[in-house]
């Protein structure tokens, strides 16, 4: 493997044109010297490196893959057990390395729980308010 030396790409070393760019092979070396502006030295620029390549972790790449049908079958059973339940939503909520799938559907069980809990206050008020009042009127 050989780099471009106009813009940096990848070429295979029998590459007599950059795929980028469209660059001869070994054009930029070919090509002449820029003039020295009066009596300036040009500035001798690096060689170019390319950037390190990472790869995706295995986390990174099975996170955006989708649920089977089996794992969301799974996932409901799971959701059954009672106090296991909200841990579980926690889990898959913020954890880091959970299908995006599952974060999501804990993220949106989590804020229908919210909700319900919200409301169930405050109609519960409400309605310990009126049979309160009720019970007084009699």
């Amino acid at each position: 493997m050989s780099f471009c030396e106009n813009c940096g790409a990848t070429m295979s070393e029998d590459a007599k044109f950059c795929l980028s760019c469209g660059t001869a092979a070994g054009a930029a070396a070919q090509q002449p010297a820029a003039p020295q502006a009066q009596g300036y030295a040009a500035a001798a620029q690096p060689a170019y490196t390319p950037p390190a390549y990472t790869p995706p972790s295995y986390a990174q790449l099975q996170s955006t893959e989708p649920l089977s049908v089996g794992g969301y079958i799974a996932m409901f059973f799971l959701l059954c057990i009672p106090v296991a339940n909200f841990v579980l939503l926690f889990v898959w909520s913020f954890g880091g390395s959970v299908n995006q799938n599952k974060k999501n559907y804990a993220r949106a069980t989590l804020l229908l729980m919210v909700i319900a809990i919200v409301l169930s206050i405050v109609f519960g008020g409400v309605l310990t308010g009126l049979l309160s009042s009720m019970i007084r009127g009699y």
